[in-house]
């Protein structure tokens, strides 16, 4: 049990201690990036933030749940409030929190929920809405800023949008899966591809 915990703040009914949420959450970020999706059970991760089983539950209903709430608190803290002022400015700042993210302990923990997402539809389903849809918000949030602004001849429509958000997840994936560790950063190429299918579009 966490320090300054009792008995009757774990008992059902009881209001939510928010410092439980970040100890499961934490707990549940180093399962994933020590032993991966076929080890990340819920007893794993209450033992590891030394909490209960049924106070997890009380949050999150299955491990599926309690994997999006990870993808959520990352996708939260490092994907959103970007506005350099210029599109190329607030694309090189979303490739920083992307290659931040891939770089931190969440990294592997999120590449591991990517690649088990093909074969659990109840996982697909919640980083569509916890990543994907993050990551197509603050994206054309930035492209529309930058419409705005007058930088883009042209206007981008929804299906560019999404099939550009693709690519910005898409290679963290595959990067992961085919490029050694420790190899030369292609950030830079990626922000030039991105910029010239933007004003293509």
């Amino acid at each position: 049990m966490l320090a300054g915990m009792t008995k009757a703040d774990a008992a059902q009914g009881r209001p939510k201690d928010p410092r439980v949420d970040a100890a499961l959450i934490t707990a549940a970020i180093e399962v994933l990036t020590e032993s991966g999706w076929a080890s990340f059970t819920t007893t794993a991760v209450a033992k590891r933030a030394g909490a209960s089983t049924a106070s997890l539950y009380r949050r999150w209903p299955s491990k599926q749940a309690l994997a999006g709430a990870v993808a959520r608190h990352i996708a939260q803290a490092e994907l959103t409030g970007i506005n350099t002022g210029t599109l190329e400015g607030d694309l090189r700042e979303l490739l920083a929190r992307k290659r931040k993210i891939l770089e931190a302990a969440t990294g592997p923990a999120l590449l591991s929920l990517m690649g088990q997402a093909a074969h659990d539809p109840d996982l697909r389903r919640i980083l569509h809405d916890d990543v994907y849809l993050a990551v197509r918000g603050e994206l054309g949030a930035l492209i529309g800023r930058a419409t705005g602004r007058g930088e883009l001849a042209n206007a981008v429509g929804s299906a560019q949008v999404d099939v550009l958000t693709l690519v910005l997840i898409g290679t963290a994936l595959a990067r992961s899966v085919f490029v050694e560790t420790g190899a030369h950063d292609a950030a830079e190429a990626e922000l030039h591809l991105l910029l010239a299918a933007i004003n293509l579009a």
